[in-house]
């Protein structure tokens, strides 16, 4: 089978990339300064918007008719992930052998989540881009942005953060390539679209529905204790 590694790059240094051993053709989407080829990588320039979900549907739509069977997605730096992104990208790979979708860590999304703005204008980490627009604003929250694409999701949904994920091409054919255009279209006008961090927690549900929700609930109590034992230490 042949595969992709599919990077999501602004300015991060991208010398990890030379410790991969595999055979998978790497292309790198580039949004930031200019990058250079040393490794015989595919480079595409692309406009700074969307982060990296933008970058997703892009490549997605762009090559709907001649995916790889396997497609990982990775963010330029996963580094500073923790537990939501595998250090060894060949686990993946080693997913992707079993299931249709792979991510190191699953989430759930449920009642309390559906937050109109996921609740970023109170998180530490994005408040000040709230405030000064650097974030933008949607007329659609989480929920209804969920349900226009996916009229019958639930309450409850298996989830992955992070951004970094692994998904097989007839996973992907599942939605037609109509359909990612019309997600394209809602990150492509703002560097950093609050609908971006919307379409995060909504991969795993795209590509799999709710296939993997009992995986969700055994990793969250997994993620639940070993943030209690951290806490301890």
């Amino acid at each position: 089978m042949d595969s992709s590694i599919i990077i999501a790059r602004y300015n991060e240094n991208l010398n990890w990339i030379k410790k991969l051993n595999n055979s998978s053709q790497i292309i790198i989407y580039n949004k930031g300064d200019s990058l250079q080829n040393s490794e015989d990588n595919i480079i595409i320039e692309l406009p700074n918007v969307g982060r990296e979900s933008h970058t997703w549907l892009h490549h997605i739509y762009y090559n709907y008719e001649n995916l790889s069977d396997y497609n990982i997605f990775l963010q330029g730096r996963i580094d500073d992930l923790g537990c939501m992104a595998y250090s060894d990208i060949s686990n993946y790979f080693a997913d992707l052998r079993k299931k249709s979708f792979s991510t190191s860590r699953f989430g759930i999304i449920g009642p309390l989540h559906w937050k109109p703005n996921l609740n970023i204008h109170k998180d530490s980490r994005y408040v000040k881009a709230w405030n000064n627009g650097e974030l933008s604003r949607s007329n659609l929250g989480f929920r209804k942005y969920s349900k226009l694409f996916f009229k019958d999701i639930p309450f409850f949904i298996a989830t992955s953060y992070g951004g970094c994920f692994g998904v097989t091409k007839d996973a992907i054919r599942k939605n037609n390539k109509d359909f990612y255009y019309k997600l394209l279209v809602t990150v492509d006008k703002h560097p950093n679209p609050i609908e971006s961090h919307y379409l995060e927690r909504l991969w795993c549900y795209m590509f799999s529905r709710n296939k993997y929700i009992t995986n969700a609930f055994s990793d969250v109590i997994k993620t639940k204790i070993e943030r209690n034992l951290n806490f301890i230490t």
